[in-house]
C-alpha cells in the first residue's frame, strides 16, 4: 500500500526521468539499455515525438533495422532535418546510395543545410554515387551553396538568375530570389540534389503577434532551421521598417515540437511615431499570424466610448465592445429569394481543393462560383485552380500574396456584389465535400423564417455542429460516404432547422439582406482568420438576425488544411479578441453546449444509421463496462466473430459525459456496434430513458443478450433482456456476482479467503465498494441468484471459477453452466529453460500491476533482492500503480503499457529468463499467462485460481503456496528449473467442461459454432 504522505509520481515526470536515463545510457554507448529506457518514454508520452528522435538514433547506433522507419515517420510528419539525415545514414550504411541521395534531396529542398564540413563531403559523395551532377542548398545566412560538376544554371520561378560566386561555392541571392517560390539549379538540364529548392518552406517563419497594452508581443520560430533565431521585421503603414530583436527561448509546444520558439515584445513607447496598421514579417516579407494589427485600437476605442458620454466623440469606434447575448428585433418579413453565389477561398492542399471543387461543380445547381487564390504557396494548386476560370459562371480572383481568410472572403463578397441582382452567398472551405442537393436544402432553410440570417450544415468537423461525435475528432468521409450520410440526414431530419448562437464558416450561407445589414468580415481585427465569422454572426444578432443549423444537410470537412502550426496560437489570440469585442461570447457558446438543442436530431440520425446497418440482420446484445483488460478483449473477439458471421453485435456500455455522473456512480448507457463508440448520440440516461432504449433495441431484432458486466451503468441495465423478452446469457469474468469488491481482495490488500457473508459485510464497510452500487453483500447475492436462475446459460472460462460460483450459489443448475476456456492451452509453445542456479536471472512480470495482480509481492521481492544482493532483477512488461516505487528498488525496469500483441516480443527483447505471476486473487482466466508462454517463458505463480489449474495441467511452470515468505519466493525464482525429461513436451490437455450447448436459434447456432 502506498505510504501516507507519499504521492504517486505523475506520468510526465516518469517519462522525463526515463528520457534522462536513456540519454545517459546513450552517452555511455550502452545502446541496448538506452533503447529500453527510450521505448519506455515512447509508451509513457505517446503524444511527444521528441524522444522518438533519440530512440531512432539509438536504434541506428545499435544497428537495428527499426531505425529507418522511426526516422521516416518523423521526417514525413515534421520535415525534421535530423530525421532526414538519419534516413540518409541508414540507407548509406546498407548500400542504398540512390535512396540515401533521395532523402538528402528532400532535406536540402526544405531545410537549411547543416554547417559542418562532413555534411558537404557526404552530399558530394552521394551525388556522385547516384549520378546527380551535384547538390545545392541554402545556408543559415541565406546564401546559396552549390557543389556541381559543371557550370550551374539558376532560375527563380522560371526566371534566369545571374549570380556572382563567392568562395566555397556560395552565392549571394537577390531579394527577388528570397521571395520566390522555387529556386531551381541544374547542369545541362539535370537537377542537382535538392533542386528545386522550396524557398517558401526554407524561409517560412511560424509565429504569432498580438496587441499587448498598446505594444505588441508574440513569438517566432524558423521550422527549416530549428535551432536558429529567425529574422523578424516590423513595418508600419508608411513603409518604415525596423528589425525586431528576439528574446528568450520559450517552452516547447507539442504543436511544433522541433521548432524552437523565441519570444519578442515591443512596448507602447517603442512604437511611438509609427503609423498603424503594423506588419510583422520574416525576411521574405511574409506576415506572421496576427499581422497586420493596430496595437492601440482598443485604447482608442475605450477613450472614444468614454468621451462619447460627454458628447466629445464624433462616432462610436470600431473596437467598441457589445455584450454577445444582446439580440435585436427580427426583420418583419422574409425577403424575395436571390440567386446563390458560392465563394471558395483556396490556399493549401492540392488534393483536397480539387476534390472540393469537383464535388461543388457536380452539386452547383446553377449557382455562380467565385474562387479566390489567396497567394497559394503551391504552384500546382494555382495552376489547377486557373483551369476553372474558363468555365461559365466562374470568377477567379488571384491575390499575389496571402491576405488571410477574412480578406479573401471579402474579395469574394465584393465580386458577388458586382453580379447582376442580389446574391445570397455560401462561404465554402476548400477542404469540404458538398453533396448533390445540399445547396437547395441550405437555401430553403435560409428562407424558412424572416429572422434567418445564416445557415450552416452538419459536418464531421464543425465545432458545435460536429457529427456524429459533437465533441469532434470525427474522420472526414469520402464523397460516397458524404452523399450517403447527407441523404440519410435529408430523410431523417427533413426541413429541420435549429437556432444556434453562431454560424460555422466552413459551409455558411448568408442571406442577402443579412449581409447587406451586417457588412463584411473584419480584416482589421482577425488577421489571417479565425473568429471572423463568429464576430459577423454576433453583429447580425444585434441587428435581429438568427443563425440556423440545417439538420437535414451534411457536408464533409477535413479541417485545418490551411492553418499550419501557428494556427492554434492565432485561434487563441482571436478568441480572446472576440470575447473583448463581444463580452460573454464564450459563455454564450458554453450555455448552448450545455443545453444541447441539437441532441435529439443527432440521436435520430444515429438511430437511422444504426437501423440501416441492421437491415436484414439479427443482433446480439453485449452489456459490459469500459475498463479494458481481459473483458474488453473478449468483447472485441466476440463482436468480430458475430460480425463475420453476419450478425450485428450491439455493445451497451457506459458513457460519462460529465463529472456529475462519476459522482453519482453510474453514467449513461451507450450503444455501439464496435468496441469504440460509433454511435455516440445513442446514449440513454436510465431508468428515465429506458422506454426509448428498449424501443430502439426491439427494432434491431436481438436474438439474445449477454451480460458481461454492468459496472458504470445504472443497475436496471441488468434487467434489459427481461424487459425485451429475450434470453440472457451471463458471462463471468470476475466475482462481482457475490463480492462488492469484485476480486476478493480484502483487508491488508490480501485475498480474503471467501468468508461467511457477515465478514464480507465488515470487509466492504472497511475497504469500500468497487461496483459503485449501494447494495449490501447479502442483497447482491440474492440479486445474482435470481439472475442466474433466469439465465439461459452461465459462461465461465475455468472450472475453478465455476466451483467458486457453485459454492456461493448452491442452487446453480449444472445444466446452465458452460465452462469453456478463453484460449486453447493445447497449442504447442517452445519454452526456454532459465539459466543454471548460480547464474543471474531476469524475471518478467506482465500486465497492469495493482493490488490484486500482486504489486506488493513484486515490490517486496525487489527489495529483498536488493537487500540480499541477489543476482536477480525484474522487468515489468506493462505498468503499475506506482512505477517509481518499484524503480527506486534498483531491481525493476518497467516498459510502460504495451499494445495488444506486443508482450511476447518484449519478453524476448528484454531477455526474460522466467515469468512470475504474482497475482493474489483467484483469477477466472489470465491472458498474461498465455502471453508468457508465447514469449517462450516458463511461469511461476501462486496456487490459486485458474492460472494455477492451467500451470498444473500443462506443466509449463511451478506453483507456490499463497503467502510464501518473500525471501523464499526469491530463492525459488533463482533456483527453479523445469524437469528436463519433460522439457517442451506436448502439454496435458486443459480441462474443459461443456455441460450445456447453447440454446440459440438455428441461424445463431450455425454462425456461432455453438459458442456464446
Amino acid at each position: 500500500m502506498t505510504s501516507p504522505g507519499r504521492s504517486i509520481v505523475k506520468p510526465a515526470e516518469l517519462a522525463a526521468a526515463a528520457w534522462t536515463a536513456g540519454l545517459q545510457e546513450m552517452a555511455a554507448q550502452n545502446y541496448s539499455t538506452a533503447i529500453a529506457w527510450l521505448e519506455r518514454v515512447r509508451r509513457l508520452a505517446r503524444d511527444d515525438p521528441r524522444p522518438r528522435l533519440d530512440l531512432a538514433l539509438a536504434y541506428r547506433a545499435a544497428g537495428r533495422g527499426a531505425a529507418e522507419a522511426e526516422f521516416q515517420a518523423l521526417a514525413t510528419t515534421y520535415n525534421l532535418a535530423a530525421a532526414w539525415l538519419g534516413i540518409v545514414s541508414c540507407r548509406h550504411q546498407t548500400g542504398d546510395h540512390a535512396g540515401a541521395a533521395a532523402a538528402l534531396g528532400h532535406l536540402l529542398a526544405r531545410s537549411i543545410m547543416p554547417a559542418d564540413a562532413s555534411f558537404a563531403q557526404t552530399a558530394t559523395m552521394l551525388a556522385e554515387a547516384s549520378g546527380a551532377p551535384g547538390w545545392c542548398g541554402i545556408t543559415a545566412g541565406g546564401q546559396l551553396r552549390i557543389s556541381a560538376t559543371a557550370t550551374p544554371q539558376i532560375t527563380a520561378d522560371g526566371r534566369k538568375l545571374t549570380l556572382t560566386k563567392a568562395r566555397g561555392g556560395l552565392y549571394d541571392l537577390p531579394p527577388s530570389a528570397r521571395t520566390a517560390r522555387l529556386l531551381s539549379v541544374t547542369c545541362a538540364g539535370a537537377s542537382l540534389l535538392g533542386s528545386p529548392l522550396d524557398m517558401l518552406a526554407l524561409h517560412r517563419i511560424d509565429g504569432i503577434v498580438a496587441a499587448d497594452q498598446g505594444g505588441i508581443s508574440g513569438w517566432a520560430a524558423w521550422p527549416a532551421c530549428a535551432s536558429a533565431k529567425p529574422e523578424l521585421y516590423l513595418k508600419d503603414a508608411k513603409g518604415r521598417t525596423r528589425r525586431i530583436d528576439l528574446g528568450a527561448e520559450l517552452p516547447v509546444d507539442l504543436a511544433q515540437p522541433f521548432a524552437t520558439r523565441y519570444a519578442f515584445a515591443l512596448d507602447q513607447a517603442s512604437l511611438h511615431g509609427l503609423t498603424a496598421p503594423l506588419h510583422v514579417m520574416g525576411a521574405d516579407q511574409r506576415p506572421l499570424m496576427g499581422s497586420p494589427l493596430d496595437p492601440q485600437a482598443e485604447i482608442k476605442a475605450a477613450y472614444a466610448i468614454a468621451a462619447s458620454v460627454n458628447r466629445k466623440a464624433a462616432r462610436i469606434p470600431s473596437r467598441a465592445a457589445i455584450p454577445a447575448d444582446i439580440i435585436g428585433p427580427p426583420p418583419a418579413k422574409t425577403p424575395k429569394r436571390a440567386k446563390l453565389a458560392v465563394i471558395v477561398p483556396v490556399y493549401r492542399g492540392l488534393a483536397t481543393t480539387i476534390a472540393c471543387l469537383q464535388a461543388l461543380f457536380a452539386a452547383r445547381e446553377g449557382a455562380d462560383i467565385i474562387i479566390i487564390d489567396d497567394g497559394s504557396p503551391e504552384p500546382s494548386l494555382s495552376r489547377h485552380v486557373a483551369e476553372y476560370a474558363a468555365i461559365q459562371g466562374v470568377t477567379l480572383i488571384r491575390n499575389r500574396q496571402n491576405r488571410g481568410f477574412p480578406a479573401a472572403v471579402n474579395a469574394g463578397l465584393a465580386a458577388a456584389a458586382r453580379l447582376p441582382g442580389k446574391r445570397d452567398v455560401l462561404l465554402l472551405n476548400s477542404d469540404t465535400l458538398l453533396p448533390p442537393g445540399a445547396l437547395g436544402r441550405l437555401t430553403d432553410a435560409a428562407y424558412r423564417t424572416p429572422a434567418t440570417g445564416t445557415v450552416t450544415a452538419l459536418s464531421n468537423d464543425a465545432t458545435i455542429l460536429s457529427y456524429p461525435d459533437p465533441t469532434g475528432g470525427n474522420p472526414a468521409p469520402d464523397l460516397p460516404g458524404t452523399i450517403a450520410l447527407d441523404r440519410l440526414a435529408a430523410k431523417t431530419n427533413r426541413q429541420l432547422s435549429i437556432e444556434i448562437p453562431t454560424a460555422i464558416g466552413f459551409c455558411m450561407v448568408i442571406r442577402h439582406d443579412c449581409l447587406a445589414a451586417t457588412g463584411l468580415f473584419r480584416t482589421d481585427v482577425f488577421a489571417q482568420g479565425y473568429g471572423e465569422e463568429n464576430d459577423f454572426c454576433i453583429r447580425a444578432r444585434h441587428l435581429g438576425y438568427r443563425h440556423m443549423a440545417a439538420m437535414d444537410v451534411f457536408v464533409a470537412h477535413h479541417g485545418s488544411v490551411s492553418f499550419g502550426l501557428a494556427g492554434r496560437a492565432l485561434a487563441a489570440r482571436n478568441i480572446d479578441i472576440l470575447n473583448r469585442l463581444h463580452p460573454g461570447y464564450d459563455q454564450l457558446i458554453a450555455d448552448f453546449i450545455a443545453a444541447d438543442p441539437l441532441a435529439a436530431a443527432r440521436r435520430k440520425l444515429d438511430e437511422a444509421r444504426l437501423r440501416r446497418a441492421a437491415q436484414g440482420k439479427r443482433s446480439v446484445l453485449l452489456i459490459s463496462h469500459d475498463h479494458g483488460g481481459g473483458v474488453a478483449r473478449i468483447i472485441a473477439e466476440r463482436m468480430a466473430r458475430y460480425r463475420d458471421d453476419g450478425l450485428l453485435p450491439v455493445l451497451i456500455g457506459p458513457s460519462f459525459p460529465d463529472e456529475a455522473m462519476f459522482e453519482r456512480g453510474y453514467g449513461l448507457s451507450r450503444i455501439s456496434t464496435k468496441p469504440q463508440a460509433d454511435y455516440p448520440n445513442l446514449t440513454y440516461d436510465l431508468p428515465r430513458e429506458a422506454p426509448a432504449l428498449h424501443a430502439l433495441l426491439r427494432r434491431l431484432k436481438p436474438d439474445h443478450a449477454q451480460l458481461h458486466h454492468s459496472l458504470g451503468q445504472h443497475p436496471s441495465i441488468r434487467d434489459l433482456a427481461h424487459e425485451l423478452g429475450i434470453a440472457q446469457d451471463i458471462v463471468v469474468h470476475d466475482y462481482a456476482a457475490f463480492c462488492p469488491r469484485v476480486n476478493l481482495i480484502g483487508a491488508g490488500r490480501r485475498y480474503c479467503g471467501e468468508p461467511a457473508i457477515a465478514q464480507c459485510t465488515i470487509c466492504v464497510a472497511d475497504e469500500g465498494n468497487e461496483i459503485a452500487e449501494a447494495i449490501s453483500p447479502a442483497d447482491l447475492r440474492a440479486r445474482s441468484a435470481g439472475e442466474f436462475a433466469r439465465a439461459r446459460r452461465i459462461a465461465v472460462p475455468s472450472a475453478d471459477a465455476a466451483k467458486r460460483l457453485a459454492r456461493h450459489f448452491p442452487s446453480l443448475s449444472a445444466i446452465q453452466l458452460d465452462v469453456t476456456p478463453w484460449e486453447n492451452d493445447e497449442l504447442d509453445f517452445s519454452l526456454r529453460p532459465p539459466p543454471g542456479p548460480r547464474a543471474p536471472r531476469r524475471i518478467a512480470v506482465i500486465g497492469g500491476i495493482g493490488p490484486a495482480k500482486g504489486y506488493d509481492v513484486l515490490r517486496d521481492c525487489a527489495r529483498d533482492a536488493a537487500s540480499r544482493n541477489l543476482p536477480l532483477s525484474f522487468v515489468l512488461i506493462g505498468a503499475s500503480e506506482d512505477d517509481q516505487r518499484l524503480i527506486d528498488t534498483g531491481r525493476v525496469f518497467i516498459t510502460g503499457a504495451y499494445q495488444e500483441g506486443e508482450a511476447a516480443g518484449l519478453l524476448r527483447q528484454h531477455q526474460a529468463d522466467l515469468c512470475f505471476l504474482p497475482s493474489i486473487w483467484p483469477e477466472t482466466w489470465c491472458f498474461t499467462l498465455s502471453e508468457a508462454w508465447r514469449g517462450g517463458c516458463y511461469v511461476i505463480g501462486f496456487d490459486l485460481g485458474a492460472p494455477a489449474a492451467r500451470l498444473a495441467a500443462t506443466q509449463r511452470g511451478h506453483l507456490l503456496p499463497l503467502g510464501l515468505p518473500t525471501a523464499r519466493i526469491n530463492d525459488i525464482l533463482l533456483a527453479w528449473q523445469p524437469d528436463l525429461r519433460n522439457l517442451n513436451q506436448t502439454p496435458l490437455p486443459s480441462k474443459s467442461v461443456n455441460i450445456l450447448r447453447p440454446h440459440l436459434t438455428n441461424q445463431t447456432r450455425e454462425s456461432s459454432n455453438g459458442q456464446i
